[in-house]
């Protein structure tokens, strides 16, 4: 998978820089953070970048235990994140403006509805918790195979096979 471009964080710094556009309020409650991040990529062509973000915090109540919980709050920033994300590539320079405009546009009139539903934030949260606790058991799962095969190594280190 290739790179893909995400605002800047305390623990991270994006390869090139982007601008938050707007903030809309949901009905909610919720905010819909509107980022362009195109550039210019060789010549008069470029790089249109669009994301729209929703961040929620989630409640040590929504993880299967504390564990979890304190494994998330180490390894992220604390928040889930609904991310929607349009590239347009070769893009002539006179054009950028008007096919971002298009791109924000029908991201916003196809997925307002969505976002704005009642129950958005609590079924976001569950699944991305879900998710993120299955990705912590892999990589428990897959650390735990990597110990075991270096006491296995340690033990066969000096034998001789047949």
């Amino acid at each position: 998978m290739g790179y893909s471009w995400l605002p800047p964080s305390k623990n991270y710094v994006p390869l090139w820089e982007g601008k938050m556009l707007e903030k809309i309020a949901l009905e909610n409650g919720l905010v819909l953070e509107i980022w362009n991040y195109s550039r210019k990529l060789a010549g008069d062509r470029w790089l249109i970048g669009f994301l729209a973000q929703i961040g929620v915090k989630p409640s040590k109540n929504d993880f299967t235990n504390e564990k979890y919980y304190d494994m998330f709050l180490e390894k992220t920033d604390g928040r889930v994140y609904y991310r929607y994300r349009k590239e347009r590539t070769f893009i002539s320079e006179e054009l950028v403006e008007e096919i971002f405009k298009n791109i924000k546009e029908n991201f916003l009139k196809a997925a307002l509805p969505y976002l704005s539903h009642p129950e958005f934030k609590e079924k976001l949260i569950k699944h991305e918790v879900k998710l993120f606790e299955q990705k912590m058991d892999w990589e428990i799962s897959v650390k735990k195979t990597e110990e075991e095969e270096e006491e296995l190594e340690k033990l066969l280190k000096d034998r001789e096979f047949i």
